[in-house]
């Protein structure tokens, strides 16, 4: 009986946090794991906004996941992957933590048709190419 309280206790430490709607801490996460999790969450790497006669696109979901992220590369409609979005610098103690004034591009009304993105991972892997078409909300 004691083994199975202490069974149900450690479950409970477990699954409070996502019990409670706290976000998991990345720190310590296996780098195979992080992968995994953008994977599943590709449709939200980048969200698009029309705002005061500007395209916005933003990589707040990257940011969140920049620890597990070396580097992404992206183009616009339809163009190479030539351009680099610079996350900011990987703060173990708080690393899904969103600190950029401008988590975002800005971007002429009208300029943006599509973005594709492809992400680089610290073990020099690279995710599939990734093309979002510009639906702002």
């Amino acid at each position: 009986m004691r083994m199975m309280k202490s069974a149900l206790f450690s479950a409970a430490l477990c699954i409070l946090p996502l019990a409670a709607g706290l976000p998991a801490k990345a720190q310590g996460m296996p780098p195979e794991q992080i992968k995994q999790i953008l994977d599943v969450t590709k449709t939200s790497w980048v969200a698009f906004r029309d705002w005061e006669g500007q395209d916005l696109i933003y990589f707040t979901h990257l940011e969140a996941w920049k620890c597990g992220i070396d580097y992404v590369f992206f183009g616009l409609n339809g163009g190479p992957l030539e351009e680099v979005w610079e996350l900011d610098e990987c703060d173990p103690d708080n690393p899904n933590a969103v600190l950029k004034d401008k988590p975002y591009l800005e971007l002429p009304d009208g300029s943006v048709q599509s973005i594709s993105v492809q992400l680089v991972f610290p073990d020099g892997t690279k995710s599939a190419v990734e093309t979002y078409p510009y639906k702002p909300q």
